[in-house]
């Protein structure tokens, strides 16, 4: 059975390495001349299968009014002409409740946990090169109020199998040493013993190599997928600037830009491109061992072999991937003011994206209306967190399998 892939960033990948290990016929197309080279190519890093806290909760909305008018704010949400975000915009007010935030946060953290299980299954396969950590995740806080927050999130998420351990500014130190010089106030801390980080661009490629030469994988590069065809029930063809191509199976994986495609053939998936940064220098001593992420100001720090990764914001203003230095200087203000002694004169690799945000949080996978197409996007700020655990899915589903989680919340189906 052959099946075709649209895209190969982390979601694109490892459903190509999955469906290629259990014997499918595997086409990816990627208009970029490699893996990677988009949404996935420099995040923040972090495999944090206990992040579940979805950006739609009660704690966000009476900020955002706030946040619109600020430079620096971790989510900027502005209005623009543009029916399709003020669709967005409005199942994401909606899902601002108590009762909605925890139902949501069920679901993210069912995947996440899974995910975690079948990322140590593809590591034990191929044990593939990509600045590997295992020393969990340290989230800090710098106020009473945003620590509280967090020790009961932590609460309730520990209900669900997330594990995690409460830190005291002391212990917050003795776990992460290069703190003691940081010029930012630290009253806590929770240690994500159970995350992980790594770098999503040299594991794409790493695991696009091995899918090759294992499986038979083919990665078409350069190609930019126009259309999708169908009659009935089907998908006949998708339409390319090279030409047709045909296959039994189609995975759409082409993250933001997977809402305009499928709009076309009448499948309206709320998936809304979020804007969000990074950059990275060189690690000194004074530079973090542990993954950290500022709980206050939504940043997130990795430590990627001899480099620094630093990630944060969220902006919602359409497709853009310019960098607007007024978002990123902060971020940079921020690392300098918690690693102080890190070498800061050196060049900064600057990078932006857009990612996949749903309104609710979760990703949608599996099944569509078109018997042979399936769905693996919308992962927002967690399509490295939960790759692993979305191919695993959604190759079962294409294989004709029960998952191997329960799929309520993750699907397209709580939108129809």
């Amino acid at each position: 059975m052959k099946i075709l892939i649209l895209g190969s960033g982390l979601l694109g990948v490892t459903t190509a390495y999955e469906l290629g290990k259990r014997g499918f016929e595997v086409i990816v197309l990627e208009r970029n001349a490699e893996c990677a080279r988009e949404t996935s190519h420099a995040n923040g890093g972090q495999l944090s299968y206990c992040h579940a806290e979805p950006w739609a909760s009660p704690t966000v909305l009476p900020k955002i009014f706030k946040w619109m008018f600020k430079s620096d704010a971790p989510l900027i949400l502005r209005p623009r002409a543009d029916m399709e975000m003020v669709k967005w915009g409005l199942k994401f007010l909606g899902n601002c409740t108590s009762a909605r935030a925890e139902i949501n946060c069920i679901n993210m953290l069912r995947l996440g946990i899974y995910s975690r299980e079948r990322f140590g299954m593809i590591m034990h396969d191929t044990a593939v090169e990509h600045d590997h950590g295992t020393t969990g995740v340290l989230h800090i806080y710098s106020t009473e109020k945003d620590f509280e927050a967090a020790k009961a999130q932590n609460d309730f998420q520990a209900k669900f199998g997330c594990e995690q351990k409460v830190l005291t500014k002391e212990e917050v130190y003795t776990l992460e040493p290069s703190l003691h010089h940081t010029n930012r106030v630290i009253v806590g801390g929770i240690h994500s013993f159970m995350d992980e980080t790594g770098d999503p661009y040299l594991f794409c490629n790493a695991l696009a190599k091995i899918a090759t030469e294992r499986y038979g994988v083919k990665f078409e590069y350069g190609v930019t997928i126009k259309e999708i065809r169908t009659q009935g029930e089907n998908i006949i063809g998708i339409d390319t600037d090279r030409g047709g191509i045909t296959a039994d199976g189609y995975v759409m994986a082409m993250g933001s830009y997977s809402t305009a495609m499928l709009r076309n053939i009448g499948i309206n998936v709320p998936i809304y491109p979020m804007k969000g940064y990074s950059f990275t220098i060189n690690a000194n001593a004074y530079c973090p061992t542990t993954s950290l992420t500022d709980g206050t100001h939504k940043i997130v720090y990795s430590r990627l072999g001899s480099r620094l990764r630093v990630a944060g914001t969220a902006e919602f203003a359409g497709y853009s991937q310019t960098i607007n230095e007024k978002r990123i200087i902060p971020i940079v203000n921020a690392a300098k003011a918690l690693f102080p002694k890190a070498e800061w004169g050196q060049e900064i690799s600057k990078w932006a994206c857009i990612r996949p945000q749903t309104p609710d949080g979760p990703p949608i996978l599996g099944q569509t209306p078109f018997r042979n197409l399936f769905l693996n996007t919308g992962h927002g700020t967690l399509g490295w967190t939960q790759a692993a655990g979305s191919a695993a899915i959604v190759a079962d589903i294409v294989e004709g399998k029960k998952p191997g989680i329960m799929m309520q919340g993750l699907t397209l189906e709580r939108y129809m």
